[in-house]
């Protein structure tokens, strides 16, 4: 499973990172700001984004539209500590908001689930092909 962690704290970016790659990430890459973001994400399919929603410059808000439109596979999770601000469209496109502190237990269900849907993804591209065959 690949994963690219975008948040401007560097104790938060720790945190996730070393949490994620404990819990059975192949791949973490981390981005402090947006546009470091799109530069990794341009290189790379990721299966998991988390998106700091408040960041200097360029939010996770701000990058999140394309980051969808260049990874629609990608599981997104938005995180804040201010998740009652969050606007509708950012509650109704991404897929999960991890509100600040950060539950470990929600985030291994969320590891554990996209590492599931990364496999089936796989075990489809396999599918496709045997038919070749």
């Amino acid at each position: 499973m690949q994963v690219l962690i975008v948040n401007d704290d560097s104790d938060v970016r720790s945190f996730l990172s070393e949490g994620i790659k404990a819990m059975g990430a192949d791949t973490i890459h981390t981005a402090e700001t947006g546009e470091e973001a799109l530069a990794k994400a341009i290189q790379m399919r990721y299966d998991l984004v988390t998106l700091d929603y408040e960041m200097s410059c360029v939010g996770g808000i701000d990058i999140f539209s394309v980051i969808r439109g260049m990874m629609p596979w990608s599981v997104i999770a938005i995180v804040s500590a201010y998740t009652e601000e969050l606007p509708d469209v950012a509650l109704d496109q991404t897929d999960i908001v991890l509100a600040k502190p950060i539950r470990v237990d929600l985030l291994k269900k969320l590891v554990d689930l996209t590492k599931d849907l990364a496999r089936k993804r796989e075990m489809v591209r396999r599918l496709a092909g045997d038919q070749k065959q």
